[in-house]
């Protein structure tokens, strides 16, 4: 998934990305694989099981810019 792209559907600057350590480890199921979200209002960053991923940014009436996270 390309982090810098937006998801079309969800706030403009909602960012989905996969966290690196659970990637490509077997012992965890794909359903609670962790997923970075980020929706750069004050600098938010969120972390879901892959399954529990909101459905839009919680701030997405607030987003007013994006900052590459390091």
């Amino acid at each position: 998934m390309d982090p810098f792209s937006p998801i079309k559907g969800k706030c403009t600057w909602w960012r989905e990305v996969m966290v690196d350590d659970d990637v490509h480890d077997i012992t965890i199921k794909p359903e609670s694989k962790r997923v970075r979200c980020t929706c750069f209002v004050e600098g938010f960053v969120w972390t879901h099981g892959a399954a529990e991923v909101p459905k839009d940014c919680p701030e997405s009436l607030h987003c007013r810019y994006f900052i590459i996270a390091g």
